[in-house]
Parts: structure tokens; C-alpha cells; sequence
């Protein structure tokens, strides 16, 4: 009889978060999942409506996780947010927003959590295709919050690997999720709002979606989850569903980057 998991889940109300939980509880163990939104009571999940941003409440929770004796066997940072944004023009909170959802929450839940991680537990990230690559206009912000967040998750993978535990990150490509679906509102939205590249914007808009590819369906990732999770001997890294276009365009001279893209936004 395989030993039942405890499991904690951020962003875990819908999308990404919301399938690895429904897997997670489809296979027997136990989940304790975060979000700003509340969902249905099941068997074995325990919910709490949370901001991984509050670093006061989530700490509070990890307090509350202890007195009950709770013992984590792996974390899974899932939250994010995603948003289209002119670097110098848009509002300076939404973009705090965004950096502090999709990076300082998951440093926020690791930091608060590991008391009650397993001496051999394991800690997944969901960062982006884009992590590392070099980042598109308008999609810069997001880029650059998931390209940090890879960064934070070699640094964490390197200091927990001397006492034993693993760190691995998941970069996968378009998934069908409410996110991906408003990534194309949000670079419409885009084109309405800014000023200095209305033109530039517009056009962006318009390959944007033929640009994204066909997602994925949330369970092909969950079950990526599931197996780094699980299996004994897995990767630091996967890769999932990455854009075939995104990969060749990085494989250019950064001028030459630069020259495709102003010339596609600029017709």
C-alpha cells in the first residue's frame, strides 16, 4: 500500500494549481491547498482562502499546520498572475502586484513551510517557458518575474540539497487555464491603453494567439507534476509543451532579436 502524501498547494483554486490538487487527491493523499478563492469541501483536502503575498498570514498558517503536527512531504508553488504591460507607463502597483504574486509569494510560502517539510521532501516551482529566455515586448514584466523565480529556485536547489531535499522546476508552455485566456484580453487591453506604442500593440494583439500555439489541457501538466512529485529518481528540470518559435527566435544574436521583432511590430 503506497504511503499517503501530504501535499501543499498554492494557486490551487483553479487552473494549474486547481488539476495537480485534483490529481493529487485522485491518487489517495492528503491536500492542503492555498488560494484568494474559495472552492468546494472533498475528502482529504483541507482549504484555506489565503494571499501568498501575506507573508503574515501565511506564516500564521504554517504556525497553525505545526500545532496540528502536520508533517509536509512536498510543497508545490503554483500561484501566478499574468499581465501585459508598457515597462514605462504602467501603473506601478500592478506591477508590484505582479512580482510579488509570481516571486516573493513563492519565496514567502517556501520560507514560511519548511519547518514542516520532510527531511527528504521536495519543493516543485511552476515557472514559464519564458524563464530564461530573452523577453518579449510587452510580455517583459511577466519574463522577468518567472525568469527571477528560476533564478530563486537554483539558489534554493543548491542550499537544500546539502541537507537532503530536492527542489525541481516545471517550465511548461501554454496551458488551458483562465491565465492563459487572459493573456489575450490582456494584450488587447494593452493596445487600448498605451499611448507611446498604440501601433506596436495593436499588432502584437493580432499574432499573439497564433503566436501562443494550441495550450495544453491542465492534466497533461498535472500529471508532469505528479511524476517529478512521486517517482525516486526524477530531474531537476522539465520541460513542457515548449513554443517552437519562442526557442528558434532565442537562437538569434540579440540585434538580430531586436530587428525581427521591430520589423513585425512596426508593418
Amino acid at each position: 500500500m503506497k504511503k499517503q502524501l501530504n501535499v501543499l498547494i498554492t494557486g490551487a483554486a483553479s487552473g494549474i494549481g486547481g488539476s495537480i490538487a485534483d490529481r493529487f487527491l485522485s491518487e489517495g493523499h492528503r491536500v492542503f491547498s492555498l488560494d484568494i478563492k474559495g472552492i468546494p469541501k472533498r475528502e482529504n483536502l483541507s482549504h484555506r482562502v489565503l494571499d501568498v503575498t501575506d507573508f503574515s498570514a501565511v506564516s500564521a498558517y504554517a504556525e497553525e499546520l505545526s500545532a496540528m503536527g502536520v508533517r509536509l512531504d512536498i510543497i508545490i508553488s503554483a500561484a501566478g498572475i499574468h499581465a501585459m504591460a508598457s515597462l514605462v507607463e504602467d501603473d506601478v502597483e500592478a506591477m508590484k502586484r505582479l512580482i510579488n504574486v509570481n516571486l516573493v509569494g513563492s519565496m514567502h510560502i517556501v520560507r514560511a513551510m519548511h519547518r514542516l517539510l520532510s527531511g527528504d521532501g521536495r519543493i516543485i516551482i511552476i515557472t514559464s517557458e519564458v524563464a530564461g529566455f530573452d523577453p518579449m515586448p510587452f510580455n517583459g514584466l511577466y519574463t522577468v518575474s518567472k525568469t527571477a523565480l528560476e533564478s530563486y529556485a537554483q539558489a534554493l536547489r543548491q542550499e537544500l540539497g546539502l541537507i537532503g531535499q530536492k527542489v525541481i522546476t516545471i517550465r511548461p508552455g501554454a496551458v488551458k487555464t483562465p491565465l492563459a485566456d487572459g493573456s489575450i484580453k490582456a494584450t488587447a487591453d494593452l493596445a487600448e491603453r498605451t499611448v507611446l506604442y498604440q501601433r506596436g500593440a495593436k499588432r502584437f494583439s493580432s499574432i499573439a494567439s497564433k503566436f501562443m500555439g494550441k495550450p495544453i489541457e491542465p492534466w497533461v501538466l498535472s500529471a508532469l507534476v505528479y511524476k517529478a512529485a512521486t517517482k525516486k529518481h526524477t530531474r531537476l528540470v522539465y520541460k513542457k509543451h515548449q513554443n517552437k518559435g519562442l526557442v528558434l527566435l532565442n537562437l538569434l544574436p540579440l540585434r538580430l532579436q531586436c530587428a525581427i521583432i521591430k520589423l513585425l511590430l512596426n508593418k
